[in-house]
């Protein structure tokens, strides 16, 4: 249990106020209904009152601590009167209750009932060594007291089981969304990639089948192997298409057209908006259809992201071509407008990492200096 309030600047104030109140008022208590010398009254009120600024840190000590001030402030005090609370004052009491609420709330059911077992047994004792001081119905008092305190302890102990296990449940949900949420990325990717991947194929077919006819000369087991190259392409092309049937799901009718290529990217950029500005450094025809679709998506994720949580923001892509490595990277200045409400899955950026992790390459996203945002991409082209 980590407080009584639910704001901590709150308990940040209001346990030192309250023990400064309860440090005066003690004073107050002791100074006029309690025959006792003056300094033995300031150090019993400092010593009752000292407890309440580490009893949730160390609610143990504390309480201990406060248990022995109190005893003793009986012990050492004798009422003016016998209209005057003892052996527990009323500010003697206020402290003690307050200390044992927040030590009850922090440990074990058994070990809170014998808190309050402890100071009722200490009633009991003072009662009959000292008979003259007050009466039993003090020990009413103090058992009453001591019952209420269990009670709300036991509340706040079911409150803190209680924000525990919504916490946990909270943080398995997210694993689980987290998770779900790779796996759709991973069949979208499946999908995207089988369009691709499944036009080579069907080329390494057609120009297998055809290859006996446009090479005449070629040899009848050269027929055979040319054949057998065909028919491998067709069962690797019947095999995909069975395992996009298991990718795909139903309302998936968009993402059967053509996949975009890295050629559609400066009609992207463009679609943008004037707040785009593309940068293409290198000959980027002939990149690998994959490497093209890849670059393609994290540049069209990140300028959604740029647009839904940096409205208004010049946002600078790059695109550079060397003989190995496509780079792409994606820098948008800090917000100038309020960011869009729009609600996301949360999950673009690993979607993104994701997309360039199986292709072996390289992915960073972060917090630039200016408060902006830059994503960084590179992939290889050989290999691919």
């Amino acid at each position: 249990m980590d407080d009584f309030f639910a704001s901590r600047r709150l308990r940040a104030v209001i346990w030192p106020a309250g023990a400064l109140v309860l440090l005066v008022l003690g004073w107050l208590d002791l100074s006029q209904h309690y025959a006792t010398d003056a300094d033995v009254t300031l150090a019993l009120t400092v010593l009752r009152v000292a407890p309440l600024l580490w009893c949730r840190s160390r609610p143990l000590l504390a309480w201990s601590v406060s248990f022995a001030a109190v005893v003793v402030t009986a012990v050492v005090t004798r009422p003016v009167s016998v209209a005057e609370p003892w052996p527990w004052g009323v500010t003697s009491l206020a402290a003690y209750l307050t200390v044992m609420l927040a030590a009850a709330s922090r440990v074990g059911r058994p070990l809170a009932v014998g808190l309050g077992a402890a100071f009722t047994a200490a009633t009991a004792v003072l009662l009959v060594l000292f008979p003259t001081r007050g009466d039993w119905t003090d020990l009413l008092v103090a058992v009453v007291g001591v019952g209420i305190v269990l009670a709300a302890a036991e509340v706040l102990r079911d409150r803190d089981r209680t924000r525990r296990r919504l916490a946990e449940q909270e943080r398995i949900s997210e694993a689980e969304r987290t998770k779900r949420a790779l796996l759709e990325e991973r069949a979208r990717i499946g999908r995207e990639l089988h369009d691709v991947v499944a036009h080579h194929m069907s080329l390494i077919a057609v120009r297998a089948e055809t290859a006996p006819y446009r090479l005449p000369d070629t040899s009848g087991e050269t027929h055979e192997e040319f054949k057998a190259i065909s028919g491998a392409a067709r069962e690797a092309l019947t095999d995909m298409r069975r395992l996009l049937g298991l990718l795909r799901g139903e309302g998936t009718d968009a993402e059967r057209a053509p996949q975009p290529a890295l050629d559609d990217v400066a009609a992207l950029v463009a679609e943008a908006g004037s707040g785009v500005r593309l940068d293409v450094v290198g000959d980027v025809e002939g990149v690998p259809p994959t490497v093209g679709l890849c670059a393609y998506r994290v540049l069209q994720e990140s300028l959604s992201n740029a647009r839904r949580h940096a409205p208004g923001a010049l946002v600078e892509v790059r695109l550079h071509r060397s003989p190995d490595l496509l780079r792409l990277s994606v820098d948008n200045g800090p917000a100038v407008g309020q960011p869009l409400t729009l609600a996301g899955s949360g999950h673009g950026v690993m979607g993104m990492r994701e997309r360039v992790t199986l292709l072996g390459g390289e992915f960073s996203a972060r917090t630039t200096q200016d408060g902006g945002y830059r994503v960084a991409v590179s992939l290889p082209l050989r290999g691919v």
